[in-house]
């Protein structure tokens, strides 16, 4: 089985910049990220939303225009990402021609717009352009309540509390100002705190004398943002359930409900036993939940690395009002069920590690999911390396996580036509 993520080479450069290239012979195109070490997770209290700000202003403050930066890249076949936001990280991407002239003049670009910009345009414009992002995500502020009733609950002391999105609220991102912004930044924006990597056709020597004669190559203060530390043990929710009436808020007749669940797990647990968690789950609950009582069509189990810990959720949308008062007992039955089903555990485990050899590589992919390793564990993980893992994991493994999902630990909110 090819394994593109064993294939990766890494190099620093003496400014503290890091390389990771994969290189793939006769390919020609190059993808490239550009991950910066810090996202909203490091944004002070009081300015929730700074690092995304930063995002914004970063390609309109650059030695040149945003919209000459995208004609330049699809002029030559190519496609450019000019930045996103999570909680731990912020990244760019562009996809060109492994072609020398194109990527002296890309890196150019990029060099000059992650280490060598002054903020100082275009910032009252993006600060209303976000505002507006926020309010497309949140046109309700019912949801908005929820969404931080939720987060206050569970995440009571972490950082976490203070967003219910990486790009802050309204609030917040009113009071940042453009010293804050230069000072994000300054502190962020450094060759010790920026990982590179490259997908295609040039080799990682390639990459490093291109970059070496780039602004990517200057000495700039900074260091690299330190992995945080797993949480072992966390608190039960201040709140176990919260029931919401659409009828006390709104005039229009609504005839469902909906359904949700969220528990928060230690982060010192092996993603792949949540991963098969997971699966399980889905199988279980679409058995149960829409086969068995017809009482949903889109039932959502997911799960996110918060690296200090895991949040996993059971959604039921659009739930049939009969069920509003059953659906609970019946998740509680699926989730007690999970620790005797050891022929579905088994079950899970083929299918995912059978899916990890059927896997079908292009370049864009190994990219994003390198630059996910990155901004997790701040190195790249191999096929290999997640299949050993999901092969060791046990049955106990599983029984284990359950202890975290029990009600007690778990914000569960009931929503009533």
């Amino acid at each position: 089985m090819w394994d593109p993520y064993s294939e990766f080479q890494v190099a620093t450069l003496p400014n503290g910049l890091t390389i990771h290239a994969a290189y793939w012979p006769g390919r020609s195109w190059e993808a490239m990220g550009f991950l910066i070490h810090s996202g909203a997770e490091h944004d002070p209290v009081g300015l929730e939303g700074l690092s995304h700000f930063v995002e914004h202003v970063v390609s309109e403050n650059t030695n040149l225009s945003k919209k000459k930066i995208i004609s330049f890249f699809e002029d030559c076949g190519g496609t450019v990402h000019l930045g996103s936001t999570g909680y731990p990280c912020t990244q760019y991407q562009f996809f060109a021609p492994a072609d020398k002239a194109v990527l002296v003049r890309a890196f150019s670009i990029f060099g000059n717009m992650l280490l060598l910009t002054n903020l100082r345009n275009f910032i009252e414009q993006e600060r209303q352009v976000i505002i507006r992002e926020f309010y497309s995500y949140y046109p309700l502020k019912c949801r908005i309540d929820l969404s931080i009733r939720k987060n206050k609950a569970l995440y009571a002391g972490y950082w976490l509390e203070r967003f219910i999105r990486p790009l802050g609220n309204p609030e917040s991102v009113s009071q940042i100002t453009q010293s804050d912004l230069q000072s994000y930044y300054d502190a962020h924006y450094t060759p010790a705190n920026i990982s590179i990597v490259g997908v295609g056709g040039m080799k990682l020597e390639q990459l490093i004398e291109l970059l070496s004669e780039s602004p990517f190559a200057i000495h700039k203060k900074g260091e690299r943002t330190p992995l945080p530390v797993p949480v072992t043990n966390v608190t039960p929710p201040s709140e176990t359930r919260y029931v919401f009436e659409i009828s006390k808020h709104f005039t229009m007749p609504i005839e469902v409900g909906s359904y949700t669940t969220v528990a928060k797990i230690p982060g010192n647990i092996k993603g792949s036993v949540i991963c098969i968690i997971n699966y399980m789950f889905d199988k279980v609950i679409l058995e149960n939940v829409r086969e068995k009582h017809a009482w949903a069509y889109d039932i959502d189990v997911n799960r996110q690395n918060f690296r200090h810990f895991y949040e996993f959720s059971i959604h039921c949308d659009a739930l049939a009002p009969n069920a509003i008062n059953d659906i609970e007992k019946v998740i509680e039955i699926c989730i007690d069920s999970i620790i005797d089903r050891e022929d579905l555990f088994e079950q899970v485990k083929r299918r995912i590690l059978a899916s990890n050899s059927m896997i079908d590589f292009n370049g864009n992919n190994v990219l994003n999911d390198a630059i996910e390793d990155l901004a997790q564990k701040q190195r790249i993980i191999s096929l290999k390396e997640i299949s050993d893992d999901i092969e060791h994991i046990t049955m106990n493994d599983i029984r284990d996580v359950l202890q975290w999902l029990q009600p007690e630990r778990r914000w569960t909110l009931i929503v009533k036509p």
